[in-house]
This record gives C-alpha cells, structure tokens and sequence, in this order.
C-alpha cells in the first residue's frame, strides 16, 4: 500500500487580545499571531476589542500580515521575545536522544 502524501498547512495568520504588566500598569495588546506582533496597545481593553475584531474579519495584509515596523514594542522588549512562537518550535523527540 501507498502512503498518501499528507500537506501539511502553513499556521494561519488570526489576531487576539492579550492583557501584559509594565510595571504597575495592566495594559492591553492587539496580536497577531503567529508572528507575536503587536499592533495597538491601550489601558482599556474596549479600545482594543474592535481592533482585533476587524482584522480578524477583513485579513487587511492578506496572509503576509503585517510589516514588522507595525510592531509597537520597544527594543528591550523585541529582543527578549527573540520572535518565537509555538510555531517554531524545535521537534521534540520522545524517550531516548537520537544522535
């Protein structure tokens, strides 16, 4: 028997709301995932749901997203996140090490 090529699919680009602390402060961000960029960010969290919701409905950079100089961050921030997400994950092996 044949073994049927199975494609596998690129992550799809979708949008959320995610809620970080600066210091003291609790504040609200608009992400795209899976790239973890951040488009708008706000004390409110009304102000980030239409966002959020309107991209998510109107795909507006189709499935490139957005440019990276959208990102909102500061550097210090940028640099942590190092741009990984549960995408890039490295293949995990189960039991013993194959080397």
């Amino acid at each position: 028997m044949k073994k049927k090529n199975i494609r596998k699919n690129s992550p799809s680009i979708y949008y959320k709301t995610e809620m970080v602390k600066k210091g003291k402060q609790i504040l609200w961000r608009a992400v795209e995932m899976p790239s973890k960029l951040v488009l708008k960010e706000s004390f409110f969290e009304e102000d980030i749901k239409p966002v959020v919701k309107f991209q998510n409905k109107n795909k507006t950079f189709g499935i490139f997203g957005f440019p990276p100089f959208f990102d909102c961050r500061d550097n210090k921030e940028k640099l942590l996140d190092n741009g990984k997400s549960r995408y890039n994950a490295a293949p995990r092996t189960r039991g013993r090490s194959r080397t």
